[in-house]
């Protein structure tokens, strides 16, 4: 099936969310988006926390339709429960402080999942959102679903949410003088800039490689070829000019 909205359309879309609410929340100081306050207080939406029982343990997220049952734990016993429309159930060791990008990036993703649902309904079904474990033998219809055209989509409508351009401009202005990041051919960074990348992640509240993976889809990254990084980095090789006069 062809998507019926581009990443294009995507990033617009969730830049246009982030700014509205933080200009009604006028909370314009802050680099890390208040994505709690924007599921309940903007889209209506209730957040709970809960012990997932499923027997894919990467099951992590679940925006619920008010139909389907989900397993989970209370006390010592498994439950199935069929949570109220629209609530976003969250698998509760997430709560742990040192879980708190994955945690912001699976409430975004859930709340990416009822902005398509209105957005392009034709091309959205209720899911769970999962972590890919490459270790992990998943059956089939699972991989099937966690690379799906609607979870691409809602990564990515989830990522223009958390980490808008307007924001991601703010840290690098703040942390690399607004300029790009220096990036080498498949992704190496210099070890100073791998540091200033962590801080700029830390201040958004996201993961390194979600803010990487951002800076990409926004392009601001600067490219050079790896054979740089090798010579004047590394100093293997010989000198980087040398060779390229050659």
């Amino acid at each position: 099936m062809k998507p019926l909205s581009s990443f294009q359309e995507l990033d617009a879309l969730g830049e246009g969310l982030s700014r509205d609410y933080t200009k009604k929340t006028r909370r314009w100081n802050t680099k890390c988006f208040d994505i709690e306050g924007f599921i309940t207080d903007y889209l209506g939406l209730s957040i709970c926390y809960e012990t997932f029982a499923e027997k894919d343990s990467s099951k992590i997220g679940f925006l619920a339709n008010g139909i389907d049952p989900l397993l989970v734990h209370r006390g010592c016993k498994t439950e199935s429960v069929v949570f109220p429309k629209d609530t976003v159930v969250i698998e509760r060791y997430l709560l742990q402080v040192s879980e708190s990008s994955r945690r912001r990036f699976t409430l975004a993703h859930e709340a990416a999942h009822k902005i398509l649902e209105r957005h392009i309904p034709m091309q959205t079904v209720a899911c769970f959102h999962s972590d890919f474990d490459p270790e992990n033998m998943y059956p089939r219809e699972d991989l099937r679903r966690m690379f799906s055209l609607n979870e691409t989509l809602t990564n990515r409508l989830g990522a223009a949410i958390l980490m808008p351009s307007f924001l991601v401009d703010k840290v690098l202005r703040e942390y690399n003088r607004g300029q790009p990041l220096k990036c080498y051919d498949g992704g190496v960074f210099a070890q100073n800039d791998k540091l200033i990348v962590q801080n700029m992640a830390n201040s958004l509240g996201v993961s390194y490689s979600a803010f990487v993976t951002r800076l990409r889809e926004l392009n601001r990254l600067e490219w050079h070829p790896i054979e740089e990084y090798i010579s004047c980095d590394l100093h293997f090789g010989g000198s980087y000019d040398q060779k390229n006069s050659i």
